[in-house]
């Protein structure tokens, strides 16, 4: 069994084989922009994603020195092996071994970690991809489709809900297999649907992601690692920072992206919204105020 094969050593044996073919420089710069996820592909995805044919994968990856792509994807499932997140219960075990120190200082080097965060994300951010984004939840022509499993379910209902001020046709989808179906009746092309998922990955949520891709609607995928499955069948993908030295990781800059989000959607709405109607509907039904039942 070959060793474990990160980007580095992929990129130094690829040095190796130039001069590529026009096929070989389409897969090699498919492999180095996708290598985090490559572990999920299948050699049919990779083929159809990368635009060369089956035939070039094996060829190439002999070239690499792997017998087919079950031994390459081996390597690769070593490496993210290697490299995987953490789980909450082992960062607790580790964690209650350390001494503790100052309640000050470590609130302080906490919120510096978040700052960060909040820095690496405006450095990192792509605008344009973003405002396209926003623009085609923002047409109402479409359904805009939201999931979120487990803590990246606080997302998925922060996003819906405050979406629904600017526009009515919003789904937050169940998990429930035998509610979602009906939920999923009538998807057309031009939809949208924004998964967020965090660190450990859903089936239902892969399910979905899948079958949105099957009726070739618009896929975007909000995740806080490149190393997930969900790539294959998504459009667009929004990879957050989330480290901050801590039990868990941090969802702060998931909420910025949503919160940044909505305001881009909202200045693409130009006064096209469901303000005055839902406050109407919170007026009728007294909904946020004590005042109307006294």
């Amino acid at each position: 069994m070959k060793d474990p094969l990160d980007l580095t050593t992929y990129k130094r044996l690829a040095e190796q084989l130039k001069p590529f073919t026009e096929s070989e420089t389409l897969l090699h710069s498919f492999i180095v922009e996708h290598f985090e996820e490559l572990s999920y592909y299948g050699i049919i995805d990779l083929a159809q994603k990368a635009k060369v044919s089956k035939a070039t994968i094996g060829r190439y990856l002999n070239k690499l020195g792997y017998t087919g792509y079950a031994a390459f994807k081996s390597a690769l499932t070593q490496d993210q092996i290697a490299q995987t997140f953490v789980a909450p219960i082992e960062a607790n075990k580790a964690r209650a071994m350390v001494q503790g120190t100052d309640t000050k200082e470590e609130a302080s080097r906490y919120i510096g970690n978040v700052s960060l965060l909040i820095d690496q994300f405006a450095a990192e951010l792509k605008i344009d991809e973003l405002e396209a984004l926003a623009k085609r939840i923002a047409d109402k022509r479409r359904t805009i489709y939201v999931v979120g499993p487990a803590s990246s379910r606080a997302l998925a209902i922060h996003f819906s809900t405050l979406l629904k001020y600017n526009r009515s046709e919003v789904v937050l989808l169940p998990l429930d297999k035998g509610e979602l179906p009906k939920a999923l009746l009538g998807i057309k092309e031009n939809d949208v649907l924004l998964a967020f998922s965090y660190y450990r990955f859903n089936p239902v949520v892969l399910d979905i992601t899948k079958y949105f891709h099957s009726k070739k609607a618009y896929v975007t995928v909000v995740t806080n690692t490149y190393s997930n499955p969900y790539a294959i069948y998504s459009d667009a993908q929004y990879v957050l920072p989330s480290d901050v030295d801590s039990i868990f990781h941090s969802r702060t800059i998931g909420f910025l992206f949503v919160e940044l989000l909505l305001f881009l959607i909202q200045r693409e709405s130009r006064n096209d919204d469901n303000f005055e109607e839902l406050e109407s509907l919170f007026k009728f039904f007294g909904t946020f105020s004590s005042l109307e039942f006294k």
